[in-house]
C-alpha cells in the first residue's frame, strides 16, 4: 500500500535558524538543526513553563506563611 504524500509537505524545508554538531568519541556525532518557528516554539514554552513554577511557589509560599504547620492544643489540662 503506498502512503499518499502532500505536495506542502515534499517541498524542501526552510533553511535552518540554528545548526548543533556534537561528537562524542571517534565514531559518534549527533546533529541537529532548528528552523526559526522551531525556536520560537521552544522559547514560548520554556517561558510558559518558568512562569508556571513560579506562581506555584509563590502560593505555596504564601498558604505557609498563613497557616502553621501544627495548631496548638488547647485540649489538655495540666495537672
Amino acid at each position: 500500500m503506498k502512503t499518499p504524500t502532500h505536495p506542502e509537505r515534499t517541498k524542501t524545508p526552510s533553511t535552518p535558524a540554528a545548526k548543533v554538531s556534537i561528537r562524542i568519541g571517534k565514531r559518534t556525532t549527533f546533529d541537529a538543526s532548528v528552523t526559526t518557528a522551531g525556536l520560537l516554539s521552544v522559547g514560548a514554552l520554556v517561558s510558559g513553563i518558568l512562569l508556571s513554577s513560579a506562581v506555584i511557589v509563590a502560593a505555596a509560599g504564601r498558604k505557609a506563611a498563613r497557616r502553621p504547620l501544627a495548631l496548638p492544643d488547647h485540649t489538655r489540662t495540666d495537672g
